[in-house]
């Protein structure tokens, strides 16, 4: 894996394989806290599910999968996951309707897929993460929206570059 960090509030990490994609979202699974809105954005087949897998699973939330049918699915581990998925969703007021500022309040961690949908989402205690790439590589790139979410955001950047190459992608 390779680290960049570009600023205070933003960085990236390149992967080379779902594996590596999965042992990244555990990385943030070790440094979750509650109330953490992480808004995942790229398009199919890049790697957002793979992610929210690693973080459920160092949650202890094993099986964890794709909500693109049911919109949402919600893990009762420690800090309590919310996996949301707005692939199927157009409609603003809709988004809107799902509630998960109020899961947010009630102390879950929400990653959510398809999050450009999102116009106004929270930013209080807040991550966005880019998908890019094309075959098994992939450039995540990480930016702070929220101040509340800097001990998180930190401690992965930290674990994250400990364990890469830091280097030039």
């Amino acid at each position: 894996m390779k680290f960049r960090r570009y600023s205070d509030n933003s960085f990236s990490a390149a992967t080379s394989s779902p594996e590596e994609t999965f042992s990244l979202g555990e990385t943030l699974g070790e440094n979750i806290c509650p109330g953490l809105l992480l808004l995942l954005k790229g398009t199919l087949g890049m790697g957002k599910t793979k992610f929210t897998q690693g973080i459920g699973a160092a949650l202890g939330a094993f099986g964890v999968k794709s909500p693109t049918f049911v919109i949402m699915r919600e893990y009762d581990v420690g800090t309590p996951l919310l996996h949301v998925d707005l692939y199927r969703i157009d409609d603003e007021a809709e988004i809107e309707s799902l509630g998960i500022e109020e899961y947010l309040e009630e102390g879950f961690a929400a990653a959510v897929e398809w999050a450009e949908k999102w116009k106004n989402p929270p930013d209080e205690c807040r991550i966005d993460v880019e998908f890019a790439g094309n075959g098994e590589n992939r450039l995540l790139t990480f930016t702070l929206r929220g101040e509340e979410a800097r001990g998180t955001f930190e401690a992965l950047a930290e674990n994250i570059e400990k364990g890469s190459q830091t280097e030039e992608f």
